[in-house]
């Protein structure tokens, strides 16, 4: 299996299948979270959430 890192910079790159991999990775904790908020649409809201974020995520490399 891929690392995040390399599923991160796939899914800025377009891949679907590797945001759906790490959204998947992450639902438990979203889940988790989304009963604490305890509002109907919490689960969904984090979801994209967490889309954005990982679109925005700046990867630098291990030399900087």
């Amino acid at each position: 299996m891929l690392q995040l890192k390399e599923l991160v910079l796939k899914a800025q790159r377009g891949d679907g299948e590797a945001l759906m991999i790490i959204i998947n990775q992450f639902t438990p904790a979203i889940k988790k979270h989304a009963r604490n908020l305890g509002y109907e649409d919490a689960e969904a809201d984090l979801k994209a959430w967490a889309c954005r974020s990982i679109m925005n995520y700046k990867i630098r490399s291990m030399g900087n």
